[in-house]
């Protein structure tokens, strides 16, 4: 039924245009970038969130399984290493006396080193003092350092002259030449 007095016709045209208005506020919203880029992100987080959690018992599992592979992998070393010393008792005892005997060599070097500078007192005094320029080197070198870091190579170099006379002097020694 059609509308044929102008205010009627007036009232079917406002109503029209309010529904038109309604229908371009909600077309706008929709193009709208921001609100195309707010839909774009939340549908990949979606999509990720849905990704991550169909693949996270997948990498749990897997997870699991590499790990009780190593940890069996290591459990066969282990007892083939044992295996291979129980029958070659031979290498185990030759460990042991490398062993023993590094140990008894480095007591045995320390023992001489200081049997030396007690006979030398003119060598161990010389020693101490390079031992001790060294340490005052090193701390000022740390101190430098902190305060410029461009200097702990100057310092370093310093440190590493001082260690190096202190080995000269030991050789020195050990080598029977005097001092002055």
């Amino acid at each position: 039924m059609t509308s044929t007095s102008p205010d009627e016709i007036r009232s079917d045209i406002e109503a029209t245009r309010a529904r038109l208005g309604d229908d371009l506020d909600e077309l706008s919203d929709r193009v709208s970038p921001q609100k195309v880029a707010g839909r774009t992100a939340q549908d990949l987080r979606r999509r990720v969130s849905s990704a991550t959690e169909s693949v996270r018992p997948k990498v749990a599992a897997t997870t699991g399984t590499a790990t009780e592979k190593a940890r069996q992998t290591a459990d066969q070393a282990k007892a083939t290493v044992r295996r291979q010393l129980d029958a070659h008792p031979q290498v185990t005892a030759t460990a042991q006396r490398a062993r023993e005997t590094a140990g008894s060599a480095a007591g045995s070097a320390s023992q001489t080193v200081h049997r030396q500078l007690d006979a030398h007192p003119q060598v161990a005094a010389k020693v101490s003092q390079v031992r001790d320029t060294a340490g005052g080197a090193v701390n000022a070198g740390r101190q430098k350092a902190a305060a410029n870091p461009r200097t702990s190579g100057s310092a370093a170099a310093v440190a590493a002259l001082l260690a190096l006379l202190l080995i000269v002097l030991r050789r020195r020694r050990q080598g029977g030449g005097e001092l002055d």
